[in-house]
């Protein structure tokens, strides 16, 4: 595992550990753990998609519209 990018990120891992995370990001974590869905912003998501070769995001809810035969 290449945590190289995750040591440039952030320089004290201590204070950056000690100092805890705010209820609103507590609840953005619970709420991807409980759906499955992928936490990341647009471009991250993009990325991963392209390297997993599937899609991640949401697709809009309901039915997919029927094509109209020729």
């Amino acid at each position: 595992m290449d945590v190289s990018a995750l040591l440039e990120y952030v320089d004290d891992w201590r204070s950056f550990l000690a100092d805890g995370v705010d209820a609103e990001d507590v609840e953005l974590l619970h709420r991807h753990e409980r759906s499955g869905r992928t936490l990341g912003g647009p471009r991250f998501l993009e990325r991963l998609e392209k390297m997993l070769g599937r899609v991640l995001r949401r697709n809009k809810p309901g039915q997919k519209p029927k094509k109209k035969p020729k």
